[in-house]
């Protein structure tokens, strides 16, 4: 490719980037594209699903560093934290969230970035906030009055960019029909309540994004998250039966937002419409 390509993800707590995107990270990494990650938190109020791998004291450092030995595993840069509490998403300082990421788009200027959709995957809360920032950060990290940061002497410091595509993390029925076919849980408990994953129809999935070649890099990714996943589940006692199930192999998105012509049926790949020779259009919403 004769130009550089970017993607930018943003999730709300380390782990989030494993189940759902870690194959398409590694996939995009391997061919030179340059993927960054970032975090919203470092995930202090999380679990500890291994007895002295962690204490509540440290939880974050560990989270931190476990995040980090995913990305290394992903091929991907560093990840970057926003800094802030797990949990309290909701009720930080939303434009100065936004403002940090919309500042962090300028700097890293993606052409592609991903997030979450508007149902958080499972509706978590802080996956809803990040949601929202990374979707309104996207139309801010354009305009040269929002956000403007200039040194001393009146100079622009990181100028406005737009990026070309949006897309939101999502998982078709099809996808949890076969985790309750395994006998995996389709919802995840919060406060002692189960809260079901959202399943999209296919007629709703815009892309799909094929991992099968990047799913021993995706696992390891996953159990570099051991203070969350515990060493007593298929991921660590028997990967490869997890590395054969269709949906393991695939990651699927909807394309929210683009600046450049939406092809008809399913896209194969993030940078569709982005690669050296393919022109620039019009803004076009999905949404």
């Amino acid at each position: 490719m004769s130009e550089e390509l970017t993607l930018l993800a943003v999730f709300a707590h380390p782990d989030d980037e494993a189940f759902g995107c870690g194959g398409t990270l590694t996939k995009y990494a391997a061919e030179g594209v340059t993927v960054h990650l970032v975090t919203a938190t470092r995930g202090e109020a999380g679990g500890i699903a291994v007895p002295g791998l962690a204490s509540f004291a440290n939880l974050p450092d560990v989270r931190e560093h476990e995040l980090r030995c995913a990305c290394e595993t992903y091929g991907i840069e560093p990840p970057h934290f926003l800094g802030y509490v797990d949990g309290h998403l909701t009720v930080m300082h939303q434009g100065q969230a936004v403002g940090r990421l919309v500042r962090l788009i300028r700097d890293i200027r993606p052409q592609v970035m991903i997030t979450f959709g508007p149902d958080g995957i499972y509706g978590h809360y802080d996956h809803i906030a990040v949601h929202r920032w990374a979707t309104i950060a996207y139309d801010l990290a354009a305009d040269p009055d929002c956000f403007p940061d200039v040194s001393p002497d009146g100079e622009l410091v990181c100028s406005p960019h737009q990026v070309a595509k949006l897309y939101y993390r999502a998982i078709n029925q099809e996808q949890i029909d076969e985790w309750d076919d395994y006998g995996m849980s389709t919802a995840v408990m919060m406060d002692g309540v189960p809260f079901p994953f959202v399943g999209y129809p296919d007629d709703a999935i815009t892309t799909v994004i094929d991992v099968q070649a990047m799913a021993q890099n995706k696992i390891e990714g996953i159990r570099c998250h051991r203070s969350q996943i515990g060493d007593e589940n298929p991921y660590v006692e028997a990967p490869e039966a997890v590395m054969s199930r269709p949906s393991f192999q695939q990651e699927t998105y909807i394309l929210a937002r683009s600046t450049v012509e939406i092809p008809e049926g399913v896209e194969t790949d993030l940078f569709t419409g982005l690669r050296a020779t393919a022109p620039h259009l019009s803004r076009a919403e999905t949404e």
